[in-house]
Order: C-alpha cells, then sequence, then structure tokens
C-alpha cells in the first residue's frame, strides 16, 4: 500500500476515533524528489528491466564459457535426418567459424597451402567396440613436400594448425580420422567398409603408371590389356585421384603421397581447356579430370591447381548446350546429342568448383539452367531419363536425384519422387555379376545425401541394408573389384574407383541442401 493512502485514511477519521488524551495531530507527508516519484510510480517496469539485465549478464557468462570449450576441444557431429542441430553441432559450427575469422585476419599476403596428413594405415577396431577417442591424435598438420614435383609450393614454411579449417564444412569429416570413424559408424558402416577402402587403395596404387596416370595397365572385362587412349587416361586419372581425395590422401599422406603427387602432375601436364574433341569419350573425360582439379585444389591449395581449375570450369560453363544440358563434344543447338549421362558429369565438376571459392563467372547461372534440364528429364514414375522425352532408366535415376540434392534442391518434388523409385524398386542385390556399377555410384550418393532432410534417413536405411556387404564381398584379394553387369566401356580401373568412390559415401560429403 502507498504512503499517499495511509495518510488519506488518517485524515478522513473523526475527533472520536482519538482518545481524549491526545490532541488530534496532523501530519504532512514528507516531501517526495523526482526520482523517488519514478522509482514509486514504476517500480514494476524498473523490476523488469534489472531483471533482464542480470539474464543478460547470465547469458553473456555461458556463452564465454561455451566459446572457451568450443576452441578448445573438437565436438562431434552426429547423423542426423535434418532436424534440429545438436548442442555438438551447434558447437563445432560456433568453432568452426571464429576460428576461420581469425585466420583470414592473419593471412599473409602471399598464397599459402597446407595439407593435412591422412592417417591411411590406421589398426581398425571392432567397431562394436569402439571408441572414437582410441583413434586420437587427429590429423597431423605439417609443410608439404612437392617443391621438387613442380606444384610452386615453396611459399609455403609452415601448415595451419588444426585440420579441415579451410575446407567447406561438408568436406570436413573425410580429414580426420577419429570423426571419419565416427561417421563410418554412426552411418551404418562397418570395419569392411574401411578396410576394403584402404585396400583398393593399395591396389590403385600399385597399378598407377609411371607418369601419374592410371589406363595403361587397364584390362576389360575379359582380363585384356586395353589400349588407353589419352581420353581414358585423363578420366581414369581423374577418378582414382577422387578416391585417394576422397580418403583425405594428400600429397603428404605417409602411404600414398607420391601416388598423389603424380596424379597430380599428370592431370596438370596438359592445357586445363584443351577441345573436348569429337565424340562422347571428351565430354566425360573432360569434367570428370575438372572434377577431380576442382577437389585438389580445394583441398591442398596448390597454386597452379588454382590456374587449371578455373580454366577447366570455364570450359564446362562454356561447353553447356542451350537447353541447360550438356551434348557429345560440347555440341550447340538442338541437334546436339544431349543426355542426362554426360550432363551428370559436367554438373558434379560445376559442384566441385563452387566449393573451391575461385571466382568463376558464369558459374551459378550455368548450374541453375542445369537444374532445370535435370527436372525436365524426368517422367511421370519419378524415373531421369537419359533424354529428355525419353522414358526414363534404372541406372540415370540416382544421378537425376544427386544432381538437384547438390544444388539447392534437395527438398523438390522431383527429387523426392527418385528417391522413393529407388528404394521401391532398386533393391540392393548380391549376386555381382548383375550389379550395375554405375546405377549405384549414383543410388547411394542420392540415398546418403537424404538424410540431410528431414525424413530423409529412411531412403539411406534402405540401401545401406545390403550394399556395402554386397560390394566389400566382392573386392578381389588384391584390392581390385571383378566385373559385374558389363558395359561398353568398363575396366579393372573404372569399377575399382567406382566401388571406392560408393563406399567412401560415409564421410566424403556431408548431407546438405546447399552448395
Amino acid at each position: 500500500m502507498d504512503q499517499e493512502e495511509i495518510y488519506s485514511e488518517d485524515d478522513q477519521r473523526s475527533e472520536g476515533d482519538y482518545t481524549q488524551e491526545y490532541d488530534p495531530v496532523t501530519v504532512a507527508p514528507p516531501l517526495e524528489g523526482a526520482f523517488s516519484k519514478y522509482m514509486r510510480e514504476y517500480r514494476l517496469l524498473n523490476s523488469l528491466l534489472v531483471s533482464l539485465l542480470f539474464l543478460t549478464i547470465i547469458m553473456a557468462s555461458i556463452w564465454g564459457m561455451m566459446m572457451g570449450i568450443a576452441l578448445s576441444g573438437e565436438g562431434n557431429s552426429d547423423f542426423s535426418d535434418g532436424g534440429t542441430a545438436p548442442a555438438a553441432q551447434k558447437q563445432e559450427k560456433q568453432k568452426v567459424v571464429k576460428l576461420m575469422q581469425r585466420q583470414k585476419k592473419a593471412q599473409p599476403s602471399t598464397q599459402q597451402t597446407f595439407r593435412t596428413t591422412a592417417i591411411s594405415d590406421i589398426t581398425l577396431p571392432d567397431f562394436n567396440e569402439l571408441d572414437v577417442k582410441d583413434l586420437a591424435p587427429v590429423v597431423e598438420a605439417a609443410s608439404p613436400s612437392m617443391g621438387t614435383t613442380g606444384m610452386n609450393n615453396d611459399q609455403m614454411k609452415k601448415a595451419m594448425a588444426g585440420i579441415g579449417l579451410a575446407l567447406p564444412k561438408t568436406m570436413q569429416q573425410r580429414c580426420d580420422p577419429q570423426k571419419r570413424i565416427a561417421r563410418l559408424k554412426s552411418g551404418g558402416g562397418k570395419t569392411m567398409t574401411e578396410t576394403a577402402i584402404v585396400k583398393g587403395l593399395n591396389w590403385l596404387k600399385n597399378t598407377q603408371g609411371a607418369d601419374g596416370s592410371w589406363g595403361d595397365k587397364d584390362k576389360d572385362e575379359n582380363g585384356n590389356p586395353i589400349k588407353a587412349d589419352a581420353h581414358h587416361k585423363k578420366a581414369m586419372t581423374g577418378m582414382a585421384l577422387l578416391c585417394f581425395l576422397g580418403h583425405c590422401e594428400l600429397q603428404d599422406s605417409p602411404d600414398f603421397g607420391p601416388t598423389v603427387q603424380k596424379a597430380i602432375k599428370y592431370i596438370t601436364s596438359m592445357p586445363p581447356d584443351e577441345s573436348v574433341g569429337a565424340g562422347n569419350r571428351g565430354s566425360y573425360s573432360h569434367p570428370i579430370r575438372t572434377y577431380a582439379l576442382c577437389e585438389a585444389y580445394t583441398m591442398t591449395k596448390i597454386k597452379k591447381l588454382e590456374e587449371f581449375a578455373k580454366r577447366a570450369t570455364e570450359l564446362v560453363i562454356k561447353g553447356q548446350n542451350e537447353n541447360g544440358g550438356w551434348a557429345y563434344a560440347y555440341g550447340k543447338g538442338p541437334a546436339a546429342h544431349t543426355d542426362l549421362s554426360v550432363a551428370g558429369w559436367n554438373i558434379q565438376a560445376l559442384k566441385a568448383a563452387a566449393y573451391t571459392g575461385i571466382e568463376i563467372s558464369g558459374l551459378d547461372e550455368a548450374m541453375d539452367k542445369a537444374i532445370k534440364y535435370v527436372k525436365e528429364c524426368q517422367d511421370a514414375q519419378g524415373r531421369f531419363a537419359y533424354q529428355r522425352g525419353k522414358g526414363g532408366k534404372a541406372s540415370l535415376t540416382g544421378a537425376g536425384v544427386l544432381c538437384l540434392q547438390i544444388w539447392k534442391h534437395a527438398k523438390s518434388e522431383e527429387a523426392e519422387k527418385g528417391l522413393e523409385w529407388i528404394i521401391q524398386n532398386q533393391a540392393v542385390i548380391k549376386e555381382w555379376s548383375k550389379v550395375d556399377v554405375y546405377g549405384w555410384y549414383y543410388n547411394a550418393q542420392a540415398c546418403f545425401q537424404a538424410t540431410g532432410i528431414s525424413g530423409g534417413s529412411k531412403y539411406w536405411k534402405a540401401w545401406n541394408k545390403d550394399f556395402q556387404q554386397t560390394v566389400c564381398s566382392n573386392q578381389t584379394e588384391d584390392g581390385h573389384w571383378k566385373h559385374g553387369n558389363h558395359f561398353h566401356g568398363d575396366t579393372d580401373v573404372y569399377r575399382t574407383t567406382m566401388a571406392i568412390l560408393m563406399l567412401e559415401v560415409y564421410y566424403r560429403y556431408m548431407p546438405t541442401t546447399k552448395v
């Protein structure tokens, strides 16, 4: 009750209310200042303001503690279906952003290169008893050793501290053995899967040509040596290099460093923007090589690779058909042989280029046109066709879905229809002789990428049920994969690289609905 109310009541009392011994006394209220009046009249508001101040101080203290923890240790990402990010994911994001900001401020004027040493010969424990802490230390950063290969790394004096800070978030998991194994496990992977990958990489290492390429020692489905032309060697070298990069095997990898160095030297031994030539071979070999050039630059920051990646990507953009797809020999006009198979590799190349951070004119526009083309290739059942206006094909449905996923359309109706068709009609078979490795390469990626959207985990669970068992159990003793459902162009190197890239899906690219 306010003070004024008390005095008002006293003033209203009659003289009879007082005893005779005392004379009635009139008491004047004390003088009240402006500040006191304000505090009295706005007591509730003031209380709220004070409470808000204390709450702000408390939240600031908590935030400071979280930042301190984030900067001192690594958080583990969880395998999720695109719902609310767990606390560990938020912590990891905060850490990476803050450290990248610091890195940017401290970046010298000269070009720097870093490398991460991938622990490829790690002894894998039984996943049933796995504690990811047992895989420490994480990747060690050190100076690269490519000075003798002509890769222009002389300016590099020391490596950046930590791992993955210069990589897009979707690529960081592959470069930390701790996270790599954790992601493999959380995605349903097994010990045999990582073992098969490393075994396959060793086979590729042993079959690399003296010039750093793959192809000259290649064999067809009957085991006969093939005569590899330039297009075959560029394509197979690009595919093999992507396999090593997918496991974060870089130029200083303990086991595969020289292999990677030679591969990079080979793919930079010819102009990056040379004509793709007539026929369909160059339409495949150039985007595959571009894909490898871009990813290699993103992960190594080798200066020469920046120029090659940029010019090779510009040729892909220039080669796009008016309808949004890509044709044999990068032909133009409505009469050109445009198809989704060719388009798929060129779209993957542009996606890899987008990750480089290199300013490439027209890339976004080219991808937007490409997405429109891909959607036009889908039939009523959800399958994607070889060419627009034709019936859908099982081998290209995953390709269509993946193209949509890697450029902002993972949540589209077309992507969902394609995924539904895959899991309902493309049950993983166990007979290797019937496996379409081309279709599986895309299906595995499409189903895994679907885990990045709400409710999308069901597609990966359905695909992964028998997928890895079938692939791993059909690897030969020396590490390569034998032929199965053959089609033209299928070779030992091709099938082996496709199998490795399939198995690396657990950690190679994390699910995203953005670039």
